[in-house]
């Protein structure tokens, strides 16, 4: 017989979206069971020590925005404290045919434009077009951003800058990436900027913070425990199964959960039947984005400046970052590292290594006598993205107290950590109106 536990609010998962959610609920004064199967907190959202080398598991920043997007301001709100630095003096470099191109921090696309169009008139056609988009109607999602830019230029080299970035945001080519969605993307980086700021100690010093501002709250966090089973009956959720090799079945019930392992784990878990058809059809169609990052290993420094790179003429390599020449931390002593990031077209995840690698090669040849420390594959069930741009869910599913978290519920013009802020701030807010703490 399974132990019963009861409390207000079950989390399942404690990635990016599963902490936020509990720190936020944890203030209001809620009784919360975080869930985690994994022996340590963060997902995708963390750091983990390979041989010296720190190696983070997904995102690299706190926030595409830096200190003024929403994943700082939240975490800062909440009364974590992070320390933080961006790339300085540049933010980032831009390489294109044996060129190596400083960016300024604001108006980076009119200068990739300019730069890289074939004469004044290309460049006034493709920037009027985008300015109109961004100011005054913006695309329809009916078509992709590259067959909208094919109306301006077919000049590989603007093509390649307006991938790069919808690649580096969401892992999506822009041949698959909605028109009208990526203009809302571009006009959030528009207002707030591209500074990323890179904790100390890798993405688990933003994790600790956030973990430490749960304990203090009473949250209480269960690793190394999986969640079997969403309970419901009658369209209302009524807790979660779970077990651990040391305790065996426990059963927690809550009139609330919120699930961050995705919406098609989460459709698992609580059974189809419990759900409308419109709404499996709605999940059926969310695609996980993919993506490699490769952390490299060498003794002698590639690169001489702390920006980000962002290369455009890859089909697969997009950025590349040495870390520790902002922190030192990040390498063992005497060696050093280069972070490379890089998009898969297919599934074949053997061939996409194949020629990323070569990619990785030919874009620094340095690399040919550099150890690989780790190969980081996302994509299936640990992918960059849950949902591409434009196809993401809303925050509460068919089941009345079950809520969806994460990167799959993404509000439209947001991506990464960024949105998932928002839609974390979305779901306690809703929590606080329909289940009130007692």
């Amino acid at each position: 017989m399974s132990k019963s536990v009861k409390t207000e609010i079950a989390i399942i998962g404690s990635g990016l979206g599963g902490v936020l959610c509990g720190a936020l609920l944890g203030r209001e004064g809620y009784r919360i069971i975080v869930l985690e199967k994994m022996g340590i907190p963060g997902g995708r959202y963390t750091t983990i020590d390979k041989d010296g080398f720190k190696v983070n598991t997904g995102a690299w920043a706190i926030g595409l925005h830096g200190e003024r997007g929403p994943v700082y301001r939240l975490v800062h709100d909440l009364g974590g404290r992070v320390e933080t630095k961006v790339p300085e003096p540049d933010h980032a470099r831009l390489w294109f045919q044996d060129k190596d191109m400083p960016l300024p921090k604001k108006g980076q696309l009119r200068t990739i434009i300019d730069t890289v169009a074939k004469n004044e008139r290309e460049s006034e056609r493709v920037m009027g077009a985008t300015r109109r988009a961004l100011r005054w109607q913006e695309p329809s999602d009916n078509i992709t951003c590259a067959q909208w830019l094919y109306q301006y230029t077919d000049n590989p080299l603007i093509h390649g800058q307006f991938d790069f970035f919808s690649r580096l945001m969401t892992a999506t080519y822009h041949y698959d990436f909605p028109a009208g969605e990526y203009f809302r993307l571009l006009r959030n980086f528009g207002r707030l900027g591209d500074l990323t700021a890179m904790p100390k100690n890798g993405q688990k010093a933003t994790m600790d913070e956030l973990v430490k501002l749960l304990k203090s709250r009473r949250v209480d966090i269960r690793y190394n425990t999986v969640t079997t089973k969403i309970l419901s009956a009658n369209t209302q959720v009524k807790g979660v199964l779970a077990k651990t090799e040391e305790n065996g079945e426990i059963e927690i019930v809550s009139d609330v959960v919120i699930s961050d392992v995705g919406p098609k784990e989460t459709v698992r878990l609580a059974g189809e039947s419990n759900f409308d058809t419109a709404y499996l059809n709605e999940v059926s169609r969310v695609n996980e984005t993919k993506a490699v990052v490769i952390v490299w290993g060498y003794d002698k420094p590639i690169l001489d400046y702390q920006a980000h790179i962002q290369l455009i003429e890859y089909d697969r390599l997009g950025s590349a970052w040495e870390p520790h020449h902002i922190w030192p931390e990040y390498v063992p002593k005497g060696r050093y590292s280069l972070y490379t990031y890089s998009t898969m077209k297919t599934n074949n995840t053997e061939k996409e290594l194949e020629m990323i690698t070569a990619q990785c090669k030919e874009a620094f040849p340095a690399l040919g006598n550099a150890e690989i420390v780790a190969t980081l594959v996302f994509k299936s069930e640990w992918p960059i993205l849950r949902a591409h741009p434009s196809r993401c869910l809303g925050i509460k599913s068919p089941i009345q107290g079950l809520y969806i978290a994460g990167d799959a519920v993404n509000p439209s013009g947001w991506t990464c950590g960024e949105g998932i802020a928002i839609s974390s701030q979305a779901i306690a807010e809703d929590i606080k109106s329909r289940f009130p703490h007692s």
